[in-house]
């Protein structure tokens, strides 16, 4: 695969893990807030769905070339192969796990990887 194409599916897979996020973020806010239980809580959450993920997309469309193109640019700044948008990758989903793991399991990777760590 060329950079171009591995660009476009990793901004393509960072903005698919931010936008759950942001989705979990606010399905936790409305639960905290909103005293409505069963199908109505069902059809708000369907709602956020929708609106957090049809922009998500619709940017990622829209934007994925452009940003591609700063985002080659930058990681070949740093290396003259595929380590740059790798190395930018791995930081990405090392970043996005912890926030998954905090956020949508309760687990605290920092504190476990310092309990890990002498």
């Amino acid at each position: 695969m060329n950079n171009r194409k591995i660009t476009k599916y990793a901004i393509y897979t960072v903005a698919v893990l931010c936008a759950t996020l942001i989705n979990e973020f606010i399905i936790k806010y409305v639960k905290k807030h909103v005293d409505q239980q069963g199908y109505i809580l069902v059809l708000i959450d369907m709602l956020i769905v929708v609106l957090i993920f049809a922009p998500a997309f619709a940017l990622v469309s829209n934007y994925t070339k452009k940003l591609s193109k700063a985002y080659l640019k930058t990681s070949k700044k740093m290396s003259s192969n595929n380590n740059g948008i790798l190395l930018g990758f791995i930081a990405a989903i090392i970043i996005l796990f912890i926030l998954f793991a905090s956020l949508r399991h309760n687990i605290s990777v920092i504190r476990d990887l310092k309990a890990l760590l002498p």
